[in-house]
């Protein structure tokens, strides 16, 4: 399994000298499992895998699959701006949850009307699937299982599956013991809210990479920020350890937040490992930067 992270921005696109060595785009990851490709959400960072598929498609036309995590801008951004939909030939299979159909194919459309574009894309060359989420999506040898995480509006993360190797993305989510203390206990707590959270860590078990929303540092995650569906470092790196995770990218970074902070808050992550003797690893890839399981 290979893997890219094309954008792992939350909110919008930022670009700058602060920014210029992770990247600045927002939430699009392309995954390779063998000859499948898979794409995981369609943010900003969607135009430049995009142009990296360009030559591919030239050569034997697009065949990709799309999994949308929810339908928030900075995940579905990328979407009118993916040029192999309009300069080749193949097909495009986007899979979501019920009801967000005639709202993604209407991305696509659009980028052919000239009110949304002052020279339009035109219109599609490939042909564009809309598939509703099973609970277990088979493409070939690849397994994909999804899970509703903890964000406002209908929001999921995905498991994909393929031979031996598992990598697991939950881009926007905050743990329900964050957001409702009050009604979550402890650990042992067998409360509802509690329950969900540990469904979390089952869904995300044993993971070769584990790529995990961690908007907030620890000292950001304030009462302000409690409820706005997003984790703290803490908390991304809390679940990586009780999933057992090998490796673990710090996702949906806020859009101020510099190389340089990201740096600082990898770094936290693995002295906290050190000191816990454990072996998990904290990656922190460019944009387009190769990750190998």
């Amino acid at each position: 399994m290979e893997v890219r992270i094309w954008g792992m921005r939350g909110g919008l696109p930022v670009f700058g000298a602060g920014t210029s060595r992770y990247g600045g785009n927002t939430a699009c990851v392309e995954v390779r499992c063998g000859k499948t490709l898979i794409i995981l959400d369609a943010g900003s960072g969607m135009f430049n895998l995009g142009l990296s598929l360009m030559a591919e498609a030239e050569n034997g036309g697009l065949d990709a699959h799309l999994f949308l995590s929810h339908v928030h801008w900075d995940h579905i951004m990328g979407l009118p701006f993916f040029t192999p939909v309009y300069q080749s030939p193949g097909k495009i299979t986007v899979y979501g949850v019920a009801g967000t159909e005639k709202q993604i194919l209407s991305l696509f459309q659009g980028a052919e009307a000239g009110e949304y574009f002052p020279v339009p894309l035109g219109k599609p060359s490939c042909e564009i699937i809309f598939q509703e989420l099973k609970e277990k999506t088979e493409i070939g040898d690849v397994v994909v299982g999804y899970h509703y995480l903890n964000h406002p509006g209908l929001t999921i993360g995905f498991r994909v599956e393929h031979e031996g190797k598992v990598l697991v993305y939950m881009p926007d989510n905050e743990p329900y013991r964050i957001t409702n203390k009050p009604l979550v206990r402890d650990q042992e707590d067998d409360t509802f809210l509690a329950r969900i959270d540990r469904e979390n860590v089952h869904f995300a078990r044993s993971a070769n990479l584990l790529i995990s929303d961690a908007a907030y540092s620890d000292e950001e995650m304030t009462s302000e920020n409690v409820t706005k569906g997003h984790s703290s470092v803490a908390e991304a790196l809390k679940l990586a350890m009780s999933t057992m995770a090998q490796k673990l990218v710090l996702f949906h970074h806020q859009p101020m937040r510099t190389d340089n902070q990201i740096d600082i808050l990898a770094d936290g992550c693995r002295k906290r490992v050190e000191a816990l003797k454990s072996k998990l690893e904290i990656l922190t890839p460019m944009e387009g930067e190769l990750i190998t399981l």
